[in-house]
């Protein structure tokens, strides 16, 4: 069982509509999902229809201790279920002021959930209190979703310092990933500000993207995710891929341990975004031994588009492509040196994994989809 918290204090930048969707592609992909509601604005209720008026137990009588968690479950779609917030739940930190172990409600009543669930989608508020505590103490693994602006930025940081709290005082390892979230690739600023945090953050970016979509407020609007709403619209396949890359990861996100603090120096990305060129960047490949190949990978694709590259040569981390625009062809490329063998790979444009389009050769992966297969 894979317990995730959606994590950031700052609004709007799509933190519940993650939870709500990623829980849903998951059940739709065979997954069984328990999704939590710690945002007392309860809007994961309002984003799967239901009325708030209807919610007769919630996640605030389940911390409290007042019932079992398990009385708070109830289902919301096939193997999807939920416990709900409300309202109610803004009194919790007064109501908890001083109380033994109050960072630790939600992993107590955790104990008392059936192993039937291969996820828990924990939603948490947008505050660093005592809500997002106990969201980040009940996970082993966090989401957090940034959106381009400066703002996330800082909130990022604080966001970091919570979460090394977590680690340090109270001794528990979290497993971070960052989510770009709302983006527009027709903005320079867009593509420069996620390409920095990409290249302070290599082992902790999603490779999938959250493109800025207006069927995703629209779907919001009629209480459906977004599968429910629009299954032709670019932020399905988002949250889809997002999806496959949460099920692809399941043996290497645990254990990988927070993002380190150093890293990230806010002055010094804000002066980098507007002079970085934008997804240029690459992973040095070590040293090279005579028996191998140079392999150039390349792929026509828009000079706006996030283009990487992954295999099981680099561990499936996306890797950066290099643009070119010769004789009126815009051309990604990267030049990999790889040992004689066979080898699976796909390009990862804009978030969305794809097949090579100029090599027919395939294999089936573990999880219903293929790979293009390259033989040095």
């Amino acid at each position: 069982m894979r317990k995730i918290a959606l994590v950031n204090q700052k609004g709007g930048c799509g933190k519940t509509t993650t939870a709500i969707n990623l829980a849903r592609c998951l059940a739709g992909m065979g997954k069984a999902v328990l999704l939590i509601d710690l945002d007392p604005q309860g809007h994961v209720a309002l984003g799967f229809g239901v009325n708030s008026d209807h919610i007769q137990t919630s996640s605030y009588e389940a911390l409290l201790g007042q019932v079992p968690l398990t009385r708070a479950i109830r289902t919301l779609r096939e193997r999807l279920d939920a416990v709900l917030s409300d309202v109610l739940l803004a009194a919790f930190e007064l109501v908890m002021a001083g109380a033994h172990e109050r960072e630790f409600k939600l992993t107590r009543a955790l104990d008392e959930v059936p192993a039937r669930y291969d996820y828990i989608i924990i939603d948490s508020p947008p505050s660093l209190g005592l809500l997002t505590f106990n969201a980040l103490l009940a996970s082993e693994e966090a989401i957090i979703p940034v959106e381009p602006s400066f703002f996330s930025l800082q909130g990022l940081q604080r966001l970091l310092e919570t979460i090394q709290v977590v680690e340090t005082k109270a001794n528990h390892p979290l497993s971070v990933k960052i989510l770009a979230t709302n983006f527009d690739r027709r903005t320079n600023f867009c593509r420069e500000m996620f390409s920095v945090l990409q290249a302070r953050f290599p082992e902790h970016f999603l490779a999938t993207v959250i493109r800025n979509c207006t069927a995703l407020r629209e779907a919001a609007r009629q209480g459906k995710p977004i599968g429910e709403y629009d299954q032709k619209c670019s932020a399905f396949a988002d949250y889809q891929d997002l999806a496959r890359e949460v099920l692809s990861s399941e043996s290497t996100w645990s254990g990988g341990g927070a993002v380190e603090l150093h890293r990230l120096d806010l002055a010094k990305l804000a002066g980098e975004i507007g002079t970085t060129p934008a997804f240029g960047l690459e992973t040095a490949l070590g040293s090279r031994q005579p028996a191998e190949r140079e392999v150039i990978f390349s792929l026509e694709a828009s000079p706006q588009a996030v283009v990487q590259l992954a295999g099981n040569f680099n561990n499936w981390v996306p890797e950066s492509l290099h643009f070119t625009d010769s004789h009126g062809k815009q051309v990604w490329h990267k030049t990999v040196s790889l040992k004689p063998g066979s080898y699976e790979y796909k390009y990862v444009v804009d978030g969305r994994w794809l097949l090579d389009p100029h090599n027919s050769r395939a294999i089936h992966d573990p999880y219903g989809g293929l790979n293009s297969v390259l033989n040095v």
